[in-house]
């Protein structure tokens, strides 16, 4: 394949990518960046969650055309992590009032 129609072809897998990134509700396309050279898709930028990650990983493989795939997603620790994690500690019940946790050691 001639180098131009090569560029053509990474640049309609692009588009194609980051199309399915910004329709599933699961990744926020808007913190990520797509690469592609000769079908293989490098993933940059910032993900809340490993679960994001992973996710728009797999949507990039599963696009026609894509050869591999490289995942350089940061896990983003900022604020929805620390929410996710505050929510899953009191749904999990390890969040224990300090108050209780002071009385328990004065017993």
């Amino acid at each position: 394949m001639k180098e131009d129609d090569q560029q053509f072809q990474d640049e309609l897998l692009k588009k194609a990518i980051l199309s399915g990134l910004h329709e599933d509700p699961r990744t926020d396309v808007s913190k990520m960046q797509v690469e592609v050279n000769n079908g293989i898709t490098i993933l940059k930028g910032r993900a809340d969650t490993e679960e994001e990650k992973k996710h728009a990983g797999e949507i990039a493989a599963s696009i026609p055309g894509v050869k591999q795939v490289e995942n350089h997603l940061h896990i983003d620790i900022g604020l929805m992590h620390a929410l996710a994690s505050f929510v899953t500690k009191i749904v999990s019940g390890d969040e224990k009032p300090k108050k209780e946790e002071d009385e328990k050691q004065q017993d």
